[in-house]
């Protein structure tokens, strides 16, 4: 049923003459809010370009053990891709065989095989999943420099400090940045972001208000890549942390609040 319900979704995809299946795909993601992802309309447009009809489709992957072997199926399939045309009919047949008997484990390590058979481009090759953290390093620093300088506030017994970093970083911001901290935590805290605040900090702290703009701009982007790296290197506990660190900095009553917390979460 699954089958046949994404080879019907790409026969809706291709009457209404779409070419840019992820283009499409983003603006489904966005106006269902996220019940219908972005690899589900570009699969289904893919479907159906490799089978003109949903008869064919059945024959061939009928028996299918599992979606998650189609996934891994279509890079080899794809009329796209040089690797399809080097496929013997033999060899296709038994790519669609082995699709149906295996569990989708077995199976993977079948096409581990075959991809370094056909190695062409990224096909066969491990996907190098820190590939892009490293250009967030500099996040992870600022994220780490702010939370020593709070911190730090914090152990001053003199409201002096904190009175001259409220001075120059208003409540609003604190707020906005406390909410965005708390939305990256995991996925889906995604929905608590609210756009409060001004769009750019004016904070005179160069932390604060670096990781302000970034951190806004991290989540306004539409897709989840950028945010899902940032999960990576900065655990949702840390960001939870900052997230009340950064909120009862708004008033002197909000950081003994915070203090006698701290002194209740230690021994416990």
């Amino acid at each position: 049923m699954k089958l046949e319900a994404l080879w019907e979704m790409g026969d809706r995809l291709a009457k209404l003459g779409v070419t840019k299946p992820h283009s499409i795909g983003w603006a489904v993601q966005r106006e269902t809010k996220g019940l219908i992802k972005r690899p589900t309309i570009f699969r289904s447009h893919k479907i159906r370009t490799i089978w003109p009809s949903k008869q064919d489709l059945m024959r061939d992957l009928g028996g299918l053990q599992g979606l998650s072997s189609l996934t891994e199926l279509l890079p080899l399939i794809d009329p796209a891709q040089d690797v399809k045309h080097k496929l013997s009919p033999e060899q296709l047949s038994g790519l669609f065989k082995h699709a149906c008997s295996d569990s989708p484990g077995e199976f993977k390590q079948y096409l581990r095989v075959l991809k370094k058979q056909f190695s062409h481009g990224k096909l066969g090759k491990p996907l190098d999943k820190a590939k892009h953290l490293p250009e967030l390093r500099d996040v992870v620093s600022n994220f780490r420099r702010l939370r020593t300088f709070l911190f730090h506030l914090f152990e001053q017994k003199s409201a002096a400090e904190r009175s001259a970093f409220r001075a120059h970083t208003s409540t609003d911001e604190l707020r906005a940045f406390s909410n965005m901290c708390i939305a990256l935590t995991t996925k889906d805290n995604y929905r608590l972001y609210k756009r409060l605040g001004s769009s750019s900090s004016s904070s005179l702290n160069k932390e604060f208000a670096t990781l302000y703009d970034r951190f806004r701009n991290i989540l306004e982007k539409p897709a989840d890549v950028e945010r899902a790296r940032l999960r990576r290197l900065i655990s949702a506990e840390a960001m939870a942390e900052m997230s009340d660190v950064i909120s009862s900095m708004s008033s002197e009553e909000a950081v003994d609040d915070f203090t006698e917390r701290r002194k209740l979460a230690i021994p416990l």
